[in-house]
């Protein structure tokens, strides 16, 4: 298959792995010039009917996911007898992988993977969307650290396959629920229980139930409570070890109520705020979360130890009981007691004077100034931090165009920062410059073709106005790299942008708010500017038809032939029962078929193929982020600020920083869905939702 074109759209590169139901190839897409995986489901699978129906079912369902921690789903199709999905192409390694070179995880580091995988599974059970094949092979990890499922609904559409299937289900025993190993309905309980198995892996190396057989192994997982992980590995938190055993619980209802409630757990956090009683129980052997009483009641108490005044006491009873026999011997044997207990105490007080400035040290470790250990191999790193008495732990990989392969690109805390002795400094290893593609904005508007190479990964070179004939006006013709040439990513792409040999006057962006669509379209054409997008939305308020919101904002001065999108009234949502209305629902939108799909640029809902509108707003709410950038030391970095909501995808920020330089931004959203990425030298560095 390697070399062939699937559908006459993806050309398959190269066969990157085997699974139990597919096999997994790296892609180029031809339209969007974009790498890509491909699954194609194995032959056995695509005869069966009732399984491509579930599996198509399943995996249009996960397509609707969206999620930085989720890989996303592009495509399912069929072609010359293939059934296949397209994914999004994630560099870096599956957790397993990365399990079986390190055997175990510093415990910090599990948590960040373990939580990363927690969102995901938050923002799957708001969708109904239960993953039921959480393991190490479908957590993939990125040379930058970021963190992906994979497979969101394909573990169902496997189970209704034969529990024969080599590789398949059973594959997955080890980090089965016991509701799964008994075949009864799983939710997201389970997936919980099995993001518990992957971290106590994560922190022990080892998985918490073996057997010989698969079968033996399910029976564990009904019948017997995990060892402790800390008996694998004392170095694990306290406050940890319960998020595991919590996970773990055989009855769903003990387990955590949501993924949202076991992220929060999962926040590192080196002095935890612990109950007192719960953490007496904990310590003394009382049952924790996870474990049963039967397991509990085999742990036996610690002696209490006997210092020196406790013998001292202890002799002077037996004193007085001999005094009882014999009162004047038992006055005679009473000095030398307290004689003893006085030298006790005296020796006591100089050793406590004499060691309280070591005392002092290990609560108070003296401070120090924090070395500059970018740029250094890993092991020169740790003599450097050693020598001031501090720690190193490696963060995450990412690719750096200024930072060969193999050196720290990043610490954290900083060079030249004041802590204390004894201090973990965690820090990032170059993977060396990453390559890639570059897309073809050709024959885009340039306010698109800058959003696309930005996701891309490259940076905005230079913008050479010249006039081409028969070219919209601010369109692309000309881009140096040119297409389908493969450079490092945060290379500048130069744009050839068609505008007339007279400069062109700014446009100042009238406020449509309030007055119906259809007059807005004219009046844009008579200042030169073009319809964008338009969503319906229900607002009582407005008569049908009505421009809602609008962007870019009134009083915005743009360059001719800008687009502006509108959020307009579809009136209260109740029948609409004006005299010989249509209803809003079926209005035809201006513009909205003169528009070429996706011309709206990535993660726009612009029409579809079919000239249907995109998926309406969530909440016409707008919403403010604070964005706090720094630019790390070394060259100038172009910064970008993209905010993707109901307007779509736009930039609201671009300039090239100094290194070094640390600002601030303020930037507006709007709905319930609105998030922010910021882009530093082409690289994603922020991608969160905004703040509640």
């Amino acid at each position: 298959m390697i070399g062939t074109r699937l559908a006459n759209r993806y050309e398959i590169k190269e066969q990157l792995g085997e699974g139990g139901m597919a096999v997994v190839y790296r892609a180029v897409d031809l339209v969007l010039h974009r790498p890509v995986a491909i699954k194609a489901l194995r032959s056995n699978f695509a005869g069966d009917p009732e399984f491509l129906q579930r599996f198509l079912h399943e995996a249009q369902a996960a397509a609707s996911l969206s999620h930085p921690n989720v890989v996303n789903i592009f495509d399912v199709g069929q072609a010359d007898g293939v059934h296949y999905i397209v994914l999004e192409y994630v560099q870096g390694r599956n957790l397993k992988e990365i399990l079986r070179d390190e055997r175990r995880l510093p415990p910090r580091r599990a948590a960040v993977i373990a939580r990363a995988v927690a969102r995901a599974l938050e923002a799957a059970h708001r969708r109904q969307l239960i993953h039921r094949d959480i393991k190490p092979h479908n957590i993939l990890i990125t040379p930058e650290g970021r963190v992906k499922v994979t497979d969101f609904g394909i573990a169902r559409a496997a189970s209704v396959a034969s529990l024969t299937q080599t590789g398949t289900v059973m594959g997955s025993v080890h980090y089965f629920s016991p509701e799964q190993a008994r075949g009864e309905a799983v939710g997201p309980e389970s997936d919980l229980y099995s993001l518990g198995v992957v971290l106590y892996e994560m922190l022990t190396g080892t998985v918490p139930f073996r057997g010989e057989s698969p079968i033996a192994v399910a029976l564990k997982h009904l019948e017997q409570n995990p060892v402790p992980p800390s008996k694998h590995n004392p170095d694990i938190p306290p406050w940890l070890e319960r998020v595991v055993l919590k996970a773990l619980a055989k009855d769903p209802a003990r387990r955590y109520r949501s993924a949202e409630e076991m992220a929060k757990d999962l926040i590192w956090r080196d002095d935890p705020p612990v109950d007192p009683d719960e953490d007496a129980l904990f310590k003394a052997g009382a049952e924790p979360p996870g474990v049963d009483r039967l397991e509990a009641t085999r742990r036996v108490p610690k002696p209490v130890p006997r210092g020196i005044v406790l013998d001292a006491e202890a002799a002077a009873d037996e004193g007085e009981s001999a005094g009882e026999d014999d009162g004047v011997q038992g006055r005679k044997r009473r000095p030398r007691v307290l004689a003893a207990v006085f030298l006790a105490l005296f020796a006591l007080g100089a050793a406590a004077y004499a060691g309280a400035p070591f005392i002092l040290r290990l609560i108070f470790p003296p401070e120090v100034t924090v070395p500059d250990v970018t740029g250094l191999s890993y092991a020169d790193a740790r003599r450097v931090l050693a020598d001031s008495g501090l720690m190193i732990v490696i963060e995450s990989e990412r690719h750096d165009r200024q930072v060969p392969a193999g050196l720290i690109s990043r610490q954290n805390p900083e060079a030249g920062r004041v802590v204390r002795q004894g201090r973990t400094v965690y820090v990032t290893i170059s993977r060396g410059p990453e390559l890639g593609i570059v897309p073809d904005v050709t024959g885009r508007p340039v306010r698109e073709a800058r959003l696309i190479l930005t996701q891309e990964g490259y940076v905005l070179g230079e913008e050479l106005a010249e006039f081409r004939p028969g070219i919209g006006v601010n369109v692309v013709w000309r881009q140096e790299p040119a297409p389908g040439t493969e450079v490092e990513k945060g290379t500048p792409v130069s744009l050839w942008v068609n505008r007339p040999t007279e400069a062109l006057s700014s446009v100042t962006v009238p406020d449509f708010r309030g007055r119906p669509l259809a007059e807005a379209e004219e009046q844009l054409t008579e200042l030169g500017l073009v319809l964008g997008n338009a969503w319906p939305e229900i607002n009582p308020l407005l008569p049908p038809g009505r421009v809602i919101d609008q962007n870019p904002p009134p009083s915005t001065p743009v360059e001719p032939g800008t687009a502006v999108d509108f959020v307009y009234s579809a009136g209260s949502g109740a029948p609409f029962e004006q005299d010989g209305a249509t209803p809003p629902e079926a209005e035809p939108v201006p513009g909205s078929g003169d528009r070429e799909p996706g011309s709206s640029g990535p993660g726009l809902p612009a029409a579809s193929p079919t000239g249907e509108q995109g998926p309406l707003p969530d909440s016409g709410r707008r919403r403010t982020a604070r964005v706090d950038i720094y630019v790390p030391p070394g060259p100038p970095q172009e910064v970008v600020i993209l905010v993707i909501d109901d307007f779509g995808l736009r930039e609201v920020y671009r300039e090239t920083v100094p290194g070094g330089t640390s600002f601030r931004q303020y930037v507006e959203g709007r709905g319930d869905g609105a998030r922010v990425q910021v882009y530093i030298g082409g690289m994603m560095e922020v991608d969160e939702p905004f703040p509640d």
